[in-house]
């Protein structure tokens, strides 16, 4: 691509462990995840997302390879750019991992092992399995709020949800990764609920979470990261879930219309004429109700389009593979 410039070895054969390490000005702890991750992996990939300091040199000097973004694409742009390579590669399993240097290296075999003896698709590492595990607490809330949120429509029992330390099998990244689009911190969930509606099995390992001294561990605000992967779920919800997205409400506004009718109903048998406000309120319940439903129908069937033109990429990725 015209935006950006690659810096990897050409190699036809897949790679058994491929490392993706996502980073952005992440000089002064780039050089030591790289040094972590290159006990366990066959290759290790630093996607450097338009860092303005030493992050891509100092990757280099450590033996990773580099594919640079010219400019900064957020968090969910470097995970897709670095999936989307393991894909390319063909990479039995491949594994994202935090530049902070808030994972311990010493977790990825764990989370490894469950995607080679084929009893996984995609290994989280989780913070959340063990008593002890060492997260602040407004992190933890909203962590926690979002995995509630991710998992009321995934169906799934995931405890993390914003865990960055993960393993995907590579027919995992052929149904995931040609749909992914989110730029920023919502990747995480993405994925998830893309998981969910191609039916992968995804199963959980403990992990420990790493503070390192001297290291900021986010440059976003609490807030506004929160929030931004909440709008992002939203919005993953009604692309892939529209029936019960708008079905549920409309449900409740016909509810609500029925309710009011029938007041409106026993007032004109009473009185012998239309109470003028509810019978306002019950037409506009009953105009949102239709709306809502309309909506939910027109989206559904746009959904069934996209999953069956995702079906036919994923078919001509096989073919060409």
């Amino acid at each position: 691509m015209m935006n950006e410039t690659m810096e990897t070895k050409k190699n036809s054969m897949s790679d058994e462990i491929f490392v993706c390490i996502p980073s952005y000005n992440a000089e002064s702890t780039i050089e030591e995840a790289i040094k972590q991750c290159k006990k366990f992996a066959t290759s290790v990939l630093v996607i450097n997302d338009g860092s303005s300091d030493k992050t891509e040199e100092i990757a280099k000097k450590a033996g990773a390879e580099i594919i640079t973004h010219k400019q900064n694409k957020g968090y969910g742009g470097s995970i897709k750019t670095g999936l989307s390579e393991a894909l390319r590669r063909r990479a039995k399993v491949t594994i994202t991992f935090d530049a902070d240097l808030q994972h311990d290296s010493n977790d990825l075999p764990k989370i490894i092992q469950p995607i080679l003896t084929n009893k996984a698709d995609i290994v989280i590492g989780s913070r959340f399995l063990e008593d002890n595990d060492n997260v602040k607490p407004y992190r933890k809330f909203g962590i926690k709020l979002i995995t509630r949120l991710v998992n009321s429509f995934s169906k799934n029992n995931i405890r993390d949800a914003e865990s960055g330390l993960r393993a995907y099998n590579y027919e995992s990244l052929k149904k995931i990764v040609p749909s992914l689009e989110t730029q920023g911190m919502g990747m995480s969930a993405e994925i998830l609920l893309k998981a969910a509606v191609n039916q992968l099995k995804i199963i959980e390992i403990p992990r420990k979470e790493m503070y390192p001294d001297n290291v900021q561990t986010s440059s976003q605000n609490p807030l506004k990261h929160g929030l931004t992967v909440v709008l992002t779920i939203i919005k993953l919800i009604i692309e892939t879930k529209p029936l019960p997205a708008f079905g549920i409400p409309s449900l409740v506004f016909f509810f609500i219309t029925g309710i009011s009718s029938y007041f409106v109903v026993e007032f004109y048998n009473e009185i012998g004429r239309l109470p003028v406000g509810l019978t306002i309120f019950t037409l506009s319940t009953l105009t949102i109700a239709f709306f809502l439903i309309m909506v939910a129908t027109i989206l559904y069937v746009l959904s069934r389009i996209s999953a069956k033109l995702n079906f036919q990429l994923h078919n001509d990725l096989n073919s060409n593979n």
